[in-house]
């Protein structure tokens, strides 16, 4: 068998220069087609992959592996919110009304946020939901902090807390930068309602948090989305890879014996063994030269095909093992490479029905029979070739097999003595005597009339 593995030409395909990130993996051309034709690029801003289904698919792939961060962000919120209902009243001159009822409103806000989470399927819906809650409980603090005396230290201590729990959700860069600028509007308003001291120290502070976040948040999404855009293409490639190592198996299984493939597949290279017992048939269409010389060359194919792919079936029915074609000589055998008791048998029963298909084929092409011969003994088999692969038999029984089948008689099936013993039981047939095999000298031989009445033919 000569297998082949195509490798079509690739070529890189990119989007425009100014719609893309730099450093943006870019696919191949087979990728890209499959992905819209962007592949992972990102828009420089928003940094959403330039190819909506690509997009779409990693909204609801990320939002479902994200769904548990939301759910501990929105709920260790609202259990700060309880804790801060007691601390804040017994740790800072806020007035406890104020504390609590602000607390538990915020509280309950967050645990809104928790209990309906199952809806949020996509990473943008709950960064949208997480980035209003965060941005509300940071205007929150800031104002309580502010009409409270203690916006420096406190109030900028949990404005930080805010921006941790926004770094470990993983918020989305578009989301957190109209969150810090929400929180920026609130501390400048802050800053200018509080009567304290200076407070160009904590805006500093806050300045750098800001900022800091950002970058570290762009670039964690930038990487986020890399990773997901190369996890797809890492598995499409590998799923192409695994494809074509299954089509060449395929392939290989057509043409080799299920066993013997499975050996090679396994890395065995020298394969070569003894049969003991195997029965070998061999057909021929009798006087196809002159048959083929009167047809175009299409009808001789196509008729060949015809009736090769029928012998193939009857073959496999059998659990019979085809070793090949020369021309128009079809060869099989039976109890190879696995054993099987009945082995003559079954050859002797395909033989049959080989020929009742020339038959029928013959009535559209007068003339059509085949010679067939069949021999049981031991044999040697293995594969043979490094680029073209292909199961052969060889010795006596062989060699036996192909000269019954030439001196045999048309639409009858010419079995030796050894293939006749262990089929007498099931087919009738009549003794032709000695026969004259070049390189062996006489034989008994014998036609096969057809099965006994009440044998069982083996399927």
């Amino acid at each position: 068998m000569s297998i082949s593995l195509g490798l079509r030409a690739r070529t890189a395909v990119h989007p425009r220069t100014d719609d893309v990130i730099e450093g943006t993996p870019q696919p191949s051309a087979r990728d890209a087609s499959d992905l819209g034709g962007h592949g992972g690029a990102l828009r420089p801003l928003s940094l959403r992959f330039l190819d909506q289904t690509l997009e779409r698919r990693y909204q609801q792939v990320s939002g479902a592996e994200s769904l548990t961060g939301f759910r501990i962000a929105t709920g260790a919120a609202a259990v700060l919110w309880l804790l801060a209902a007691v601390v804040v009243p017994t740790g800072t001159p806020i007035p406890i009304e104020r504390a609590v009822s602000v607390c538990f409103a915020v509280a309950a806000l967050n645990w809104a946020a928790f209990v309906l989470s199952d809806g949020l399927k996509t990473l943008d819906q709950q960064h949208a939901v997480l980035s209003i809650i965060t941005s509300m409980n940071g205007l929150v603090i800031l104002w309580l902090a502010a009409t409270g005396g203690v916006l420096p230290g406190y109030g900028v201590s949990a404005i930080m807390l805010l921006f941790v729990f926004g770094f470990v959700s993983r918020t989305a860069f578009v989301f957190a930068a109209w969150r810090s600028a929400v929180l920026i509007v609130g501390f400048v308003v802050a800053a200018l309602i509080y009567r304290g001291r200076s407070l160009e120290v904590d805006a500093l502070i806050f300045g750098a948090a800001v900022a800091g976040t950002l970058v570290a948040l762009r670039l964690l999404e930038q990487s986020r989305r890399r990773v997901f855009y190369q996890d797809i293409v890492i598995t499409r490639q590998a799923d192409a890879v695994r494809a074509e190592r299954d089509r060449a198996d395929g392939l290989l299984r057509n043409v080799l014996p299920t066993p013997i493939s499975r050996r090679l597949l396994a890395g065995e290279r020298t394969i070569a063994d003894a049969y003991p017992d195997v029965t070998v048939l061999f057909a021929d269409i009798v006087a196809f030269t002159p048959l083929a010389s009167r047809l175009p060359a299409a009808e001789v194919v196509g008729l060949l095909d015809r009736l090769f792919a029928r012998f193939d079936e009857l073959v496999a029915e059998r659990g019979l093992e085809k070793i090949k074609t020369i021309g128009d000589a079809y060869m099989a055998a039976g109890g190879i490479p696995e054993p099987v008791g009945d082995h003559a048998a079954r050859v002797v029963d395909l033989g049959l029905a080989m020929i009742d298909v020339a038959e029928n084929e013959g009535d559209r092409i007068a003339g059509l029979q085949l010679r067939i011969g069949v021999h049981s003994g031991p044999v040697i088999g293995g594969v043979i070739g490094s680029r073209k692969f292909a199961f052969d038999i060889w010795g006596e029984t062989v060699n036996i097999a192909s000269r019954l089948e030439s001196q045999g008689v048309p639409g009858r099936i010419q079995v030796s003595a050894a293939t006749w013993r262990r089929v007498e039981d099931q087919f009738e047939a009549e003794a032709v005597g000695p026969v004259q095999i070049r390189g062996y000298g006489p034989l008994d031989t014998y036609t096969i009339v057809g099965p006994r009445g009440t044998a069982a033919i083996p399927a």
